[in-house]
Order: C-alpha cells, then sequence, then structure tokens
C-alpha cells in the first residue's frame, strides 16, 4: 500500500493477545517517519527520526492509551489528537497517532474519534490496535483499513521461541508454544513464569471434578493465587481444545500436546457438546467483563468459573 501511495489515513491492526500487534503498529509507525531513502523493508534505526523515536520523544508521533488506572480511553484524550494534529509536521513525513488497545475507547471517545476519520488533517495518520475487533463501533471500523494479524507462521514462531530460550531443548520449546495456543509472546512469558502454564493441574482438576473426587469451591481456592487472567485464559484453551477432541479433531498448534484424543477418549466420549459450548459462551464472556469498568469480584468470579466448569463436565 505505501509503495503504491495507498496507505490511506488509518489502519486498523487486530490480533488476539501476545502476538504483539502493538509491537508491530511501534515498528510500522517509525518505518513511515523514517528518514532514509530509499525505503528498506524496515526502519534504520540510525536516521535522527529513528533515534528521537526510539528515545520516545519523537514530536510527530503520539501513542493513545488507557491513563495510569484507567481501562479505558476517555473522550478528553482522544479531543487532545486534534490540537497535535493541528500543529506543522517537524520532519515533513506526517503525524501518527497509535491507539492502543483501540476497543477500550469507551462510546464518546469513539464518536470523537468519527470527526477525524471523517475530516482527516492533511498530512495525518491513524494507527489503531485492536486485540477484540468485534468491540470496536462499526462507524469506526467502518472507516480504516483492517489488517488482521490473526495468526502467526508456525515454524518461524518456533524458531524465534528457541532463539530466545536457548537453554530449552525442543519438546520443551513445542510444549510452550503449543500451550499458548500458537502465541509466541505468550510461550515465552510462560517460560519465565510457570505459573501462567497451568493447563496440566487444571486438567488434573477436571478429571477429579468429573469423577466426583473433588468440588469446584474447593479447586478454586486451590488456585487461588493464580491470576484471574490467566485462569481464564488456561481454562479457554483447555474447553476449545476439549471440543475439538469431542469431534476427533486437534488444535492447529497441536505440538507436544497434554491432551491427547487417545488418552482423553474415555472421558470425552460422554462429554455433552453443548453445555462446553455454553460454558466457553461464559468464559469468552467473562474475559470481557474483565476488560470494561464492569469487573464483578474476583472471588466471585474465580468461584462461578469453576462451579460452570463442574457443571459442563457433569454427564
Amino acid at each position: 500500500m505505501l509503495q503504491c501511495g495507498r496507505l490511506g489515513h488509518a489502519l486498523l491492526f487486530s490480533a488476539r493477545e501476545w502476538l504483539g500487534a502493538e509491537q508491530l503498529g511501534h515498528d510500522f509507525a517509525k518505518y513511515i517517519l523514517c528518514e532514509t531513502t530509499p525505503k528498506k523493508t524496515q526502519a534504520c534505526d540510525a536516521c535522527r527520526s529513528c533515534k528521537l523515536f526510539q528515545a520516545g520523544n519523537h514530536p510527530d508521533f503520539k501513542a493513545l492509551n488507557p491513563a495510569d488506572g484507567k481501562k479505558n480511553i476517555l473522550i478528553d484524550q482522544v479531543r487532545e489528537l486534534l490540537d497535535f494534529y493541528s500543529l506543522k509536521s517537524h520532519y515533513g513525513a506526517g503525524k501518527i497517532v497509535l491507539i492502543f488497545p483501540a476497543d477500550s475507547m469507551n462510546r464518546a471517545a469513539s464518536n470523537a474519534l468519527l470527526k477525524l476519520l471523517e475530516e482527516p488533517p492533511s498530512g495525518a495518520l491513524l494507527l489503531l490496535v485492536a486485540h477484540r475487533f468485534a468491540e470496536i463501533p462499526m462507524t469506526v471500523r467502518s472507516r480504516c483499513i483492517r489488517i488482521p494479524c490473526e495468526r502467526v507462521e508456525e515454524a518461524s514462531s518456533i524458531q524465534w521461541l528457541s532463539a530466545q530460550l536457548p537453554t530449552a531443548d525442543q519438546d520443551r520449546v513445542d510444549h510452550l508454544f503449543k500451550q499458548s495456543n500458537g502465541a509466541p509472546l505468550k510461550a515465552l512469558a510462560m517460560a519465565k513464569d510457570p505459573n501462567l502454564d497451568q493447563s496440566a493441574a487444571i486438567l488434573k482438576s477436571i478429571v477429579d471434578l468429573e469423577q466426583n473426587r473433588a468440588h469446584p469451591l474447593s479447586e478454586a481456592k486451590a488456585f487461588g493465587d493464580l491470576p484471574l487472567e490467566e485462569l481464564l485464559d488456561n481454562m479457554i484453551s483447555i474447553t476449545t481444545q476439549l471440543i475439538l477432541a469431542k469431534f476427533g479433531c486437534v488444535n492447529f498448534y497441536d505440538r507436544a500436546s497434554p491432551l491427547s484424543i487417545e488418552e482423553l477418549s474415555p472421558f470425552i466420549d460422554h462429554l455433552n457438546s453443548k453445555r462446553l459450548y455454553l460454558f466457553l459462551d461464559f468464559l469468552l464472556h467473562s474475559k470481557g467483563l474483565i476488560a470494561s469498568n464492569a469487573r464483578p469480584r474476583e472471588a466471585d468470579m474465580v468461584a462461578s468459573l469453576w462451579l460452570g466448569l463442574s457443571d459442563a463436565i457433569r454427564s
């Protein structure tokens, strides 16, 4: 698009968490502002513009994120962009704003952004990065060029992960990549913090619940130290794999999987697909609540997750 002169004034990068979409947005902004000519495939990191960008004080770039302690981007923050764009570009490459996460804008902020999208100032470029594309109002989405970044190439991701973990053997790297559901940054975080990889322990709890060897509230207490977001991510991954196993399928990232269909076949045969799908919907809804300001008490949510799981796997 850039080479053809059809970049547009607003790009929307959409990707699930841990795929590095925000970093992609930053790298793209640096590339646009880079003063090296002719442009190569990435910023030069040596020119005046690149050095200013790396130092975090480029006058033609602005990152818009939720204010400290807030979960949403507010209308006053979006209105500040009008002042930013009203100033002339310092180095002539235009002015760029990166909004992340774009799906955290409240309704008033989204409406304020429409003015910029409908009447963009000369030389203005808006980069929006979102993990939950559907949460962005259609009026905003329809005025942006969407760049989906939902899937990464498996071989190159594992090669990158292996380079980041030089002491890990290949089986460990494969396991981490699979458990992260194909998200290399999540896999790297799991390697550094074992608490993030609780799938095997949660699976054991599922079997204990199904065989009436445990109570959901006791399991909720046992996993009390696991952050709610990580508990949800683990439950979503396991529930998705159970649904796939129910139909004799495997995860796209099924490398070194602890959820072997052969090992689980006696357990999954009697699972009710409808209950599993309903529970998965509940998990995804709960994840959305966490991202909003209407977050319930964490202890209550953890208890409801384990009670919901127990109901989903009962005969």
